[in-house]
């Protein structure tokens, strides 16, 4: 390549930074680079655009969820593990729903560095001068500036709107003029979450927290683990009373199903996805207690955690400096400096060498700092026509800043929400403040303490209506953190109603004319309240409990309802159109539930209103009904429903199946699984044999289908594959002689993405493994295969029959399955990923996986209209329909007949 003409009008490159950057080169080089000062400069400019453009770095991220129940001390453990002095007493009011920051981790000294503005752009400094060392003198000076696209990074005096100006080149600038020396870029960096720790808050988490994550729980050694205390609420240096009690034991409980069933996220360029959620126990003020205090604690965490051993067991960081089997990690978080010190290096150790399967390894774009590092720092909310300009000014087109706005969503602390707003949070204190001071309404009844979080005084009408989970939207008006969140002309009321209508935390109230909206976490808990009188009926409780598929063990152990999910289901079931479903009066408190883990609400057949039930019971679900057995098959329907598409959105695995309290041995509190939900057939976790349940209160649940159940079609299509289908599609495959090298396509044609099975093929080397996950992650429902015609052996036929005609024959002909055309789904070639596709500039691209939910609905016969997970057999719909014509034509000709006999017998 031919070096360029030379200018003049390039950036002057610092003089001492030139000495920096070349101080380990040769000093030949060094010598001829200051003799060209001006040149050098100009094509270091160059290099910096190719930089720009071209360099990545592999990252490493976890996100570290500080967890515990309030006051047990969960931001003084923050600032021990950051090496950080701890507060004052009155130097930190309650956390609200989230405080994040952001450290990086040295491998070598283990240490915690919090990332900075300034630390973040001398490690895009170092890393700079690292790639420009990677470049010979006659590379550097070959770049010619005056090649670059007007879009790309450039310190030129083009003019700008003055709206959007975001002194892009003041970045660049800070990156030259910057001392190389800080985070590095490349390696481990965490993504460190302070959550309050409000029961009602918690139940939020899940929609602010994505992915896997390291979860650091904090437990008061001083108090035991079992008594209840009273909750409080510390705002401007006091404790205020919260007019509620928990404990410890629950508080952990909730904590470790915060993110139990997480799925793979769905970012481009991941290198190492993450395994599983993994946890901590951290016990403070061991100060206050001795050895035998110390030991007494363990024992009665590890009771509690008899029904959760299996799932904890693989997922919980032992602390060996202790014994291998201890599972809390003592320390003093207000001890002296070498005391705090030696704390802090023992637990990073345990998570540096225990910690990583809740990470996940990701190729960045360096241009992605930038971008990020581009936003004005004093706002913590901007449009999206100002992120659209920033990312122009780095040669971003529009769809990789919106994938880059989805990344920052994904793994760090940004929101972004394109389906219903056009602004961007880069902090995500706003949106979360405003939520916690809403929530803080219900618990907090001193007036000193209202006084810090509203402007004016409340009616207390208004503040019982909340306690009730109803309110009108000009509350947020009240708060004094408003200012906070409507800073922004295209971020106001009601936008901030839409979006938490979006995200499903409040829903809209019958015959809504005045603004008025219902918010189930704004309840107390049923756990310390007095239980409802609920009339026994003559069904069975139906239970809904999560599996850990992923266990060696037989069957797989159960695992926490997951943590968010309740709430979410409850209020899909009242967004729901086909079936009239409404919440009791609050009047009748003592035969309703009306709790944020516990609901009653009224669904109507036939104009008779009935009542179902629905417990949290946190290591389960129960469902219970009052009204006719007719009616359950399509209640069972509705909830499981309801539950997938929550589970979906959470972006949480589809691993829960239907059971019932085992008749057999209530004492072992087992669960008696259906295994065959057209045959149920059911099997006890726990007895050493089958039950057989014959009883029509728990089979009325499954009667869905009345004579066409006993059609070998019907059943056969109708039948939802799940993980535990596994072994029998693979044996299928096998057997009809499909090769293990073609799992590539045929987890196209299933609906899996690109991206999934790139990653397939990169952790697996063996193609017998590399089909194993491909069906695993179709049976699990990964890349909402759903909306591609679900998992079922019609779907799967006509897959294989693409790549392997006689093995499609062979599973049709075992299952009785038609031959029949694709269940209503483009081809894999012509479908485009949902993390590529584009849109128009006015709508923007639409995200991986969007949180709206897409409703379903039931008609009173059983049957779905708008169900991608069952869609019908196309075959069997042609045979019918063939049947229909004929049946009139000969109806027809009948009529025809008769008509001919009636006109001669009276002619």
């Amino acid at each position: 390549m031919q070096a360029p003409d030379r200018t003049d009008g390039s950036h002057r490159f610092p003089h001492s930074l030139v000495a920096e950057c070349m101080y380990n080169s040769d000093q030949r080089i060094v010598s001829a680079l200051r003799q060209e000062m001006p040149t050098v400069a100009a094509n270091k400019q160059g290099a910096l655009t190719m930089w720009m453009e071209e360099g990545s770095v592999d990252l490493t991220i976890t996100r570290v969820n500080m967890l515990g129940a309030p006051g047990s001390g969960k931001t003084c453990a923050q600032l021990l593990l950051l090496d950080e002095d701890p507060p004052t007493e009155d130097d930190a009011d309650s956390t609200s729903i989230s405080y994040p920051i952001r450290v990086a981790v040295d491998d070598e000294s283990m240490k915690w560095d919090q990332i900075t503005r300034d630390k973040l752009l001398g490690g895009l400094a170092a890393d700079l001068i690292k790639a420009s060392k990677k470049q010979s003198v006659a590379e550097v000076l070959s770049v010619d500036t005056h090649q670059l696209s007007p879009s790309k990074v450039s310190v030129s005096s083009k003019s700008r709107k003055d709206e959007v100006d975001y002194h892009v080149e003041e970045v660049v600038q800070e990156i030259l003029a910057t001392k190389p020396v800080g985070i590095q870029l490349k390696g481990h960096w965490l993504y460190i979450i302070d959550l309050c720790g409000q029961p009602a808050y918690q139940e939020l988490l899940p929609l602010f927290t994505r992915a896997a994550s390291l979860n650091i729980i904090t437990l008061d050694l001083s108090r035991p683990f079992d008594e209840k205390f009273e909750m409080k609420y510390k705002i401007d240096g006091r404790y205020f009373p919260c007019c509620s009690k928990s404990t410890q034991l629950a508080s952990f409980q909730s904590s470790v199903s915060t993110s139990a069933n997480f799925n793979s996220l769905d970012i481009p360029s991941v290198t190492k996805e993450h395994g599983h959620s993994m946890h901590l126990v951290l016990g403070t003020h061991y100060d206050k207690v001795d050895e035998t205090t110390l030991h007494e604690c363990e024992d009665s965490l590890k009771t509690s955690m008899s029904s959760l051993q299996p799932y904890l067991r693989d997922r919980i960081i032992c602390n060996s400096t202790k014994s291998q089997e201890s599972i809390i990690f003592p320390v003093n978080t207000m001890a002296e400096s070498e005391e705090r010190a030696k704390y802090g290096e023992e637990i990073r150790q345990a998570i540096w060498l225990y910690g990583s399967g809740a990470s996940l390894t990701i190729k960045i774009p360096i241009r992605w700092f930038a971008f990020e590092l581009s936003f004005p720092e004093k706002k913590r909310i901007i449009s999206i026509k100002e992120a659209l300009s920033i990312g122009e000014r780095y040669g971003m087109k529009e769809e990789e800043t919106m994938q880059t706005l989805l990344y920052f969503h994904d793994v760090s602390l940004m929101l972004y929400y394109p389906e219903v707003t056009d602004v961007v949070f880069v902090d995500p204190k706003p949106i979360l403040n405003i939520l916690s001071h809403l929530l803080a309404l219900t618990y907090v009844n001193d007036g000193s303490a209202l006084k810090s979080i509203l402007l004016e005084p409340l009616d207390q009408i208004v503040i019982n209506h909340l306690k009730d989970g109803f309110f009108n939207e000009e509350i947020f008006t009240h708060l004094k953190c408003k200012s906070e969140i409507f800073c922004q002309p295209e971020f106001q009321l009601i936008d901030l109603i839409s979006l938490l209508l979006h995200l499903y935390i409040i829903t809209k109230v019958e015959d809504n004319t005045k603004g008025n909206y219902f918010i189930p976490y704004a309840l107390s808990s049923y756990q310390g309240s007095a239980i409802p009188t609920v009339e026994v009926s003559n069904v069975q409780p139906l239970l809904i409990v999560w599996i850990d598929y992923e266990s060696c063990e037989s069957p797989p152990p159960p695992v926490p309802v997951p943590q968010g999910l309740f709430p979410l289901a409850i209020m899909h079931l009242l967004n729901q159109k086909e079936f009239e479903i409404k919440l009791p009066s609050s009047r009748s408190n003592h035969h309703y539930f009306r709790f944020r883990d516990a609901m009653s609400i009224k669904i109507t057949f036939n104009e008779i209103p009935y009542t179902l039930h629905l417990i949290n019971r946190y290591t389960h679900i129960e469902v219970s009904f009052n009204g006719p057995q007719k009616h359950c098959p399509n209640i069972r329907k509705l909830v499981m429903k309801a539950i997938g598409k929550v589970s979906d959105n959470l972006h949480m695995e589809h691993n829960y199946i239907n059971a019932f309290a085992c008749i057999k041995d209530q004492e072992k509190k087992c669960y008696c699984i259906v295994v065959n939900e057209e045959q149920f057939i059911v099997n006890c976790t726990e007895c050493p044999k089958p039950y057989p349940m014959t009883e029509d209160k728990c089979k009325c649940w499954f009667e869905c289908v009345t004579a066409e159940i006993n059609d070998p079609l019907i059943t056969t299509f109708n039948h939802r594959l799940t993980i535990k289908d596994l072994n029998e599609v693979l044996n299928d495959l096998k057997s009809g002689g499909f090769s293990d090298e073609s799992y590539f396509g045929l987890g196209l044609e299933l609906g899996l993405h690109h991206g999934t099975l790139n990653n397939i093929k990169s952790n697996n080397t063996k193609c017998e493994d590399q089909l194993r996950e491909c069906i695993s992650k179709w049976l699990m429902r990964s890349d909402d295969v759903d909306k591609r015609g679900g998992a079922n052996w019609t779907m799967l036929c006509n897959a294989v029959e693409k790549m392997n005609r006689a093995a499609a024959d062979y599973i049709r002909a075992r299952h009785n399955i038609l031959t029949s055309q694709p269940i209503e789904q483009s081809s894999p070639q012509n479908h485009v990923e949902p993390d590529t596709q584009t849109t128009g500039s006015d709508e923007g691209a639409r995200r991986r996986y969007p949180l709206s939910f897409s409703y379903t609905t039931f008609t009173p016969s059983g049957t779905e209209e708008n169900n991608s997970s069952s869609s019908p057999n196309p075959s069997y719909t042609v045979k019918w329909s063939q049947y229909s014509i004929i049946f009139i034509l000969v109806v027809g000709l009948l009529a025809l007949g008769l008509t001919a006999i009636i006109l001669f017998w009276f002619r």
